[in-house]
């Protein structure tokens, strides 16, 4: 009997750190933080594993992002000008006046999100995804000019204009869109989702999903909050292990309603991301992944938003005692700088239940 209490205890002990080694080998739960994006649906990147049956987990998410991307034309106009002047105020501007399309994102976003999952059965999981955000002018703008000061990278023309300020401006001819002061938090477009494990096409190494997302217009889409339309999508996942490492690859099709304080139309908008994990010690994970995605924008007429945008996330994953897992990460985007957060933190917990 004794030896008995003894396996079964070793098999649970197991299968715990089984479940937890497969939880911090996951991808960071990062969605796009582009601040024209807040209010639009995109995927959050995660395993292809679904949790267990009649298992639920508490998912809390939180990120800090800092945007500074403009149009050529304000670049331009930017360009060589002393002093810091009010965004609005140059705006204002004759020489801004007939020039197309133009468009200026400078603010801070902090978001967050708290997700609820459930298991059914070995294939099937749910859940519910109810953010909160605001829109400000933050204060992360002089940090980031010190950085890329130090890193003798430029600073896009920043110093041209007040730090620690927001203005969110689109003149796309069509429409026109001006803020220039917080709306404060408030609740964004609830998501409902789905994942359905594929474990008839999966191998001894290999984990397939689809998921499934409707994200309901509950956000106010003149706050950047929502999107003023129903948004949904369908992604394939692919995670694969790799010894004390897991690697995952997702394609997602996202149908995005029309936004109409934007002017963007009902449209098609792909996202992909290829992440990579790795034990660093029992409990400690080090993940590395690269999310692409189409801009929402990309049909205003705006150079800088036809291409896809790169984010970058790197992050450090901790088990806490038998139940949580934390994580911290570091944001920035590459290769395309005006059509993405410039830099952002991320942090969140996960907890089984």
């Amino acid at each position: 009997m004794r030896r008995s209490r003894i396996a079964i205890a070793v098999f649970v002990m197991a299968l715990s750190r089984s479940l937890f080694a497969q939880e911090l080998l996951a991808p960071l739960p990062i969605r796009d933080q582009f601040l024209l994006n807040n209010g639009f649906f995109f995927f959050a990147p995660e395993d292809a594993a679904v949790i267990g049956a009649d298992e639920s987990r508490l998912i809390v998410t939180a990120a800090d992002s800092n945007t500074f991307a403009k149009s050529a034309w304000i670049s331009h106009s930017l360009a060589g000008q002393t002093g810091r002047a009010t965004a609005t105020a140059e705006l204002a501007n004759s020489r801004f006046h007939g020039e197309g399309p133009l468009f200026l994102a400078d603010g801070e976003t902090h978001r967050l999100e708290l997700s609820m999952r459930h298991g059914f059965g070995n294939q099937l999981e749910l859940g519910l995804t109810v953010p909160v955000s605001t829109i400000g002018g933050g204060w992360s703008d002089r940090l980031i000019e010190m950085t890329h000061h130090a890193l003798g990278i430029g600073n896009a023309d920043r110093q041209s204009l007040r730090q620690n300020s927001e203005t969110v401006y689109i003149d796309s001819g069509s429409v026109h869109y001006l803020r220039d002061r917080s709306a404060g938090y408030a609740l964004g477009d609830i998501a409902l989702t789905g994942k359905y494990e594929l474990k008839g096409l999966e191998g001894e190494k290999v984990n397939m999903a689809l998921t499934g997302a409707v994200e309901l217009p509950t956000g106010n889409a003149r706050t950047l909050d929502g999107s003023g339309s129903v948004d949904g999508g369908v992604q394939l996942i692919v995670s694969r292990d790799l010894s004390s490492a897991r690697v995952h690859a997702s394609i997602g099709i996202v149908r995005l309603g029309g936004d109409r304080p934007l002017g963007t139309q009902a449209q098609i908008v792909v996202t992909n991301t290829i992440a990579a994990a790795r034990m660093i010690n029992d409990r400690t994970s080090a993940t590395l992944q690269l999310t692409l995605s189409e801009c929402p924008f990309r049909h205003l007429g705006l150079a800088e938003l036809r291409r896809r945008s790169n984010q970058l996330s790197a992050g450090i994953q901790r088990q806490i005692g038998r139940s949580i897992v934390v994580y911290a990460a570091f944001i920035e985007n590459v290769l395309n700088y005006e059509n993405s957060a410039d830099a952002g933190f991320a942090w969140g917990l996960a907890k089984r239940f």
